[in-house]
């Protein structure tokens, strides 16, 4: 509607534009005629408007220079904040890199094997080692997830539904500079939602030493409520650009074992992506949590009981 106003009334000021926009949603019995009339090559002699409708233009003027002239309330990090989201976003970009490839399922129902199903994923993924040891989530990449939501919401007396194992073909990290590398999954958990990929050639092919996020670089404890910087890369269709968010840490789960709950939890692009502190140290990295198979939340998965885990399970690089 903006467009219309400039175009239609040369009207360039956004704030003219919002007046002129406040005015037509109160006059719109008025204008709305007008405008399907104009539409249909004839303007009505006369528009029937209830006299209580009736407002004086000059109110209307009033109400939308009003309204215009109020100043926005936004909220802004303070400086040194802000200058240390963006010191991080420079520093560990590259590290933040997209994984896709095509991942397939046999299913059998009853006696009846089923033509395979594939499905295609695009996903983000942190790499943690200068080798190029890649980390996200399983459940992001591995269609099972779905296929058990499906089955557990079937009749009882539906045939039974067996899933073969997951079969992953074409996986690629697609880094930020364009550069696509083929790699292979190298250890995977279902209950933890972790998945670790790394390059089929040592250095990509070509010799490269890869940004990666330390996972033994981690602060001492994570404090409630704590404001933290969670960063990822937009969608393909947004060309991938790097986004930096602002997450609050909102919950602390202990046990089984710990998990921290954050705002941002429920952005899908946040997905195996890494959050840091104040002072550049990474809290952890974001995947699901999972029960019985099956995501229930997304959840910090702490950076020093990730190293844990991955320098117990995954092979050497």
């Amino acid at each position: 509607m903006a467009s219309f106003a400039s175009g239609w009334f040369g009207i360039s000021d956004y704030r003219q534009e919002f007046s002129f926009l406040c005015i037509m949603c109160l006059m719109r019995p008025r204008i709305l005629c007008f405008l399907s009339a104009s539409h249909c090559g004839s303007i009505p002699q006369t528009i029937p408007v209830n006299p209580a409708m009736r407002i004086p233009f000059g109110s209307l003027v009033a109400f939308a220079t009003v309204v215009c002239a109020a100043p926005l309330q936004t909220s802004a990090l303070p400086e040194s904040d802000a200058a240390m989201g963006r010191l991080i976003a420079r520093r560990f970009a590259d590290a933040i890199v997209a994984i896709k490839g095509t991942a397939m399922v046999r299913i059998t129902m009853g006696d009846r094997a089923l033509p395979p199903t594939e499905q295609k994923f695009d996903v983000n993924g942190t790499i943690i080692a200068p080798a190029g040891l890649t980390v996200t989530s399983l459940n992001a990449i591995d269609p099972r997830a779905l296929f058990e939501t499906n089955r557990a919401q079937m009749n009882p007396g539906a045939q039974p539904i067996s899933l073969g194992k997951t079969e992953f073909k074409g996986i690629k990290l697609h880094l930020g500079d364009g550069v696509e590398i083929p790699v292979k999954i190298v250890w995977k958990d279902v209950d933890l939602d972790l998945a670790l990929l790394l390059p089929e050639k040592p250095g990509g092919g070509n010799g490269r030493t890869f940004t990666y996020v330390n996972l033994n670089e981690a602060p001492e404890a994570a404090r409630l409520l704590g404001d933290y910087f969670l960063l990822s890369r937009a969608a393909e269709v947004l060309q991938r650009v790097v986004l930096m968010r602002v997450s609050t840490i909102t919950g602390i789960i202990e046990r089984p074992r710990r998990r921290l709950l954050v705002s941002t939890d429920t952005l899908p692009d946040t997905v195996g992506c890494p959050v840091f502190d104040s002072q550049g140290k990474v809290l952890g990295i974001n995947v699901r949590l999972m029960e019985n198979g099956l995501p229930k939340a997304s959840v910090v998965f702490p950076a020093a009981d990730l190293a844990a885990v991955i320098a117990e399970n995954a092979p050497p690089e």
